[in-house]
């Protein structure tokens, strides 16, 4: 996850306990004394001394229609429901958002696009000759292919092996 996700602002009692103890102690020591990274202390400060104010500006750009949590359950039910498409995925999750923004909270933690079902990988040879396969029968018509016995099945007798699905 993003450091930016777990962004919080200063209380308006840290903001004040940071001022108050700046007058008598050093930012290392603030720090150990709050608990607050010690970056933070030291960006709030500047940035008090610099306005005279410890107000915070207002902030550009239209707030998030999805919190954190709501965020974490959506990437779980996405790791569920991965055949679903994203439009009946967004009307089982109940979530009032557009698809670009649901795609854009799926990508923050890594899910592009939904998981395909598992296969196996062709190895360059087997694209080779499928191509080739390809390649030779692509003239073939309706009535050449009619004369084809496909033959995917296999023959298995009924409970003569339990291992056997």
């Amino acid at each position: 996850m993003s450091p930016e996700l777990h962004h919080r602002e200063l209380t308006d009692i840290q903001k004040g306990e940071i001022i108050a103890l700046s007058h008598h102690y050093k930012d290392t020591e603030i720090r150990n004394e709050l608990n607050i990274p010690q970056t933070t202390v030291e960006s709030f400060l500047k940035w008090f001394r610099e306005r005279g104010s410890a107000e915070n500006h207002s902030r550009p750009g239209r707030p998030r229609k999805t919190s954190i949590t709501s965020d974490r359950y959506l990437t779980r039910a996405a790791l569920k429901e991965t055949k679903l498409p994203l439009q009946e995925f967004k009307s089982a999750c109940n979530i009032s958002v557009s698809i670009r923004t649901l795609q854009r909270r799926l990508q923050t933690d890594g899910i592009r696009k939904w998981r395909a079902v598992k296969r196996a990988l062709l190895t360059e040879k087997h694209a080779k000759n499928r191509l080739r396969w390809a390649r030779k029968h692509q003239h073939w018509t309706a009535e050449d292919w009619a004369k084809v016995i496909w033959s995917d099945e296999s023959a298995i007798k009924k409970n003569s092996d339990t291992r056997t699905v």
